[in-house]
């Protein structure tokens, strides 16, 4: 077959032929149903094309997401760690300076105080009271983003994260903490991303933060005056086509990184793709009534079998799309027309980017859980040296006020050890089996702190729990306090002998509860005056804070009783708000017992 015969056929084979040869023979109205389902076709895939480009672009600005999060979370724990070293400068910029030190991605921290004084510092100290922006925070307490070109202590241009510090109990503002990141990184990030685009990282004002193009050289994007609140984003983001100054148009996706903070506006390197649809022919002919009735005969039934049935089987498989399982959504026509045929190849395209994309993150969501569990063991490996070396020094310590204290900084280190154990022992590392955890933790703090000999009775009883790592963290370390104090402060009621009980059980509408009882009396072990601290009670105090939860303390004349509430979260609320998680046990589950 020579080319003009190929160029022949590709030419009847294309859907504008066909149809104009078909409906010469038909009338207006088939012509315009088959219009119809031609648009709703190009309408589906326009909208996997936009899901497709929103999805590339908040890809490409993924590290930058990471590192913007990351710097969230360091400054807020720098704001907290600080407010406990208020009495002690040379101790909070030792914190700064260390962590400074430890990362590569970070230039500068700081904690400023209430007054406006930047003294708590990785290097030097600043007086920002009468600063614009300081103003502004006191004004409006919340996190934010900003630019500095020139960083009074890094002296490089830097994107700052700021933390306002608010006290838990009077809601009252405590000063700011800082976290600096080097334009340096960023914008090598955010380079890092898709070739065919360029991307900027504006807050919800439309300031640019950071720009693949170099913070220097931003002018494209400030020009373009994108202001997210104006343009309100889902949740996946937005697409629209904007017009720069040189009078072309470019396709621009706008993706949430942080919500309602910050923003990566994608700018592409070329327009919205124009579909367009062929005008179908002219009305037939006026022909006797005979002629007209075999017409629509003939067009109904050719117009069904060379567009209808590829398009109803396109649409029908664009119906059953599946972000969870695409596999099955690929369209297989049988000898469609060119058009539609390229349709179909451009959606199929499409699934396979997505698929590709599914199975890249699902192996990076698994070697970062390799990795998670690494940390963990490390860490409890760590934990469990530093407590080696603390037994050491007990054995050349006598008994007395250093020895105890040192038990006691042994047994909390342990306790750590043992949390970390279970993070990376357990089969997934989105939640944790409390009632096991807790079970270890206390018989630990029975061993250190029970006297031997005494004819003590401990027990430990629980449901059967399960509750992420940011509730388990401190649950764990609570009862190890609570059962320390247990241990301390037992007494020898005069109708029997000593006791401590440590339950944890779950009642209706998911709320968990921690209970240690202990009796009173004549004291088992002697409490000496300079151990009584009151550091385990400012612990206990800031664990029960943490997990949001509330304290009732019972006394009787041979019983103490402490009773810890709190609602336990989901594995996928970030936010920490309290909520059921269905995929939890009946309460009525049987509890497991431990005795010592």
């Amino acid at each position: 077959m020579n080319a003009t015969s190929t160029r022949r056929t590709r030419r009847f084979r294309s859907l504008r032929t066909r149809l104009v040869v078909v409906l010469s023979l038909a009338i207006l109205p088939l012509g315009l149903l088959a219009v119809q389902q031609t648009r709703a076709v190009i309408s589906d895939a326009r909208e996997l094309e936009e899901q497709d480009i929103l999805l590339r672009t908040g890809s490409a600005a993924g590290a930058e997401q990471a590192l913007l999060r990351r710097a969230y979370g360091a400054a807020h724990a720098l704001g907290l760690a600080a407010m406990e070293l208020t009495e002690d400068d040379a101790a909070c910029d030792a914190l700064m300076r260390r962590f400074v030190d430890s990362s590569a991605a970070f230039s500068f921290a700081g904690v400023a105080n209430a007054d406006g004084l930047l003294s708590c510092t990785s290097g030097g100290s600043m007086d920002i009271s009468e600063e614009t922006a300081w103003l502004d925070l006191v004004e409006r307490p919340e996190p934010r983003v900003s630019v500095n070109r020139e960083g009074p202590f890094s002296g490089q241009s830097v994107v700052v994260v700021t933390m306002p510090i608010i006290d838990p109990e009077t809601d009252d503002f405590q000063g700011a903490a800082y976290v600096s990141l080097p334009h340096s990184l960023t914008d090598t990030l955010l380079q890092a991303g898709v070739d065919d685009v360029m991307l900027a990282l504006i807050d919800n004002e439309g300031n640019v933060l950071s720009a693949s193009t170099g913070i220097d050289d931003v002018g494209v994007f400030e020009n373009l005056n994108v202001r997210p609140m104006e343009y309100g984003p889902a949740n996946d983001g937005t697409t629209f086509t904007i017009e720069l100054e040189d009078g072309t148009e470019r396709l621009a996706a706008l993706v949430p990184l942080i919500a309602d903070r910050i923003y990566v506006l994608g700018l592409w390197t070329s327009a919205r793709a124009e579909y367009s649809l062929p005008l179908f022919g002219e009305a037939a002919a006026t022909v006797p009534i005979l002629i007209w009735v075999v017409a629509l005969v003939v067009a109904v039934m050719a117009i069904d079998r060379m567009v209808l049935r590829h398009l109803t089987e396109l649409r029908r498989r664009m119906a059953g799309f599946s972000i969870d399982d695409p596999s099955d959504s690929f369209a297989i026509l049988d000898r469609p027309p060119a058009e539609i045929g390229q349709i179909a190849g451009t959606y199929n395209r499409m699934v396979d980017r997505l698929l590709a994309d599914r199975a890249e993150m699902k192996e990076n969501l698994r070697e970062k859980e390799l990795l998670l569990r690494e940390v963990h063991h490390r860490v409890k490996n760590n934990l469990q040296l530093i407590a080696s070396i603390l037994n050491m020094q007990l054995r050349s310590v006598p008994d007395g006020i250093a020895h105890k204290v040192l038990r006691r900084v042994q047994a909390r280190v342990m306790s750590l050890a043992t949390i970390h154990k279970a993070l990376y022992t357990g089969t997934q590392m989105s939640t944790v089996r409390a009632d096991r955890l807790l079970q270890e933790v206390v018989q630990a703090a029975f061993n250190v702190g029970v006297p031997s000999g005494q004819q003590i009775r401990t027990s430990f009883t629980s449901d059967d729990i399960q509750l992420v790592p940011d509730q388990a963290v401190p649950l764990a370390l609570l009862a190890n306090e609570m059962v320390t104090n247990a241990t301390k402060y037992l007494g020898r009621p005069a109708s029997g002998r000593p006791e401590i009980e440590v339950r944890m059980y779950r009642t209706e509408g998911f709320q968990v509860h921690l209970v240690v009882e202990n009796t009173v009396g004549e004291p088992v072990q002697e409490v000496e005056g300079s151990d009584g601290t009151g550091l385990g009670a400012r612990l206990i105090e800031g664990f029960v804070a943490q997990l949001g939860g509330e304290m009732d303390l019972t006394e009787t004349d041979e019983r103490y009783r402490v009773e810890i509430s709190f609602i336990k979260f989901r594995p996928d609320q970030e936010d920490g708000t309290a909520d059921a998680d269905e995929s939890d046990p009946d309460p009525a589950t049987e509890r497991e017992d431990s005795a010592a």
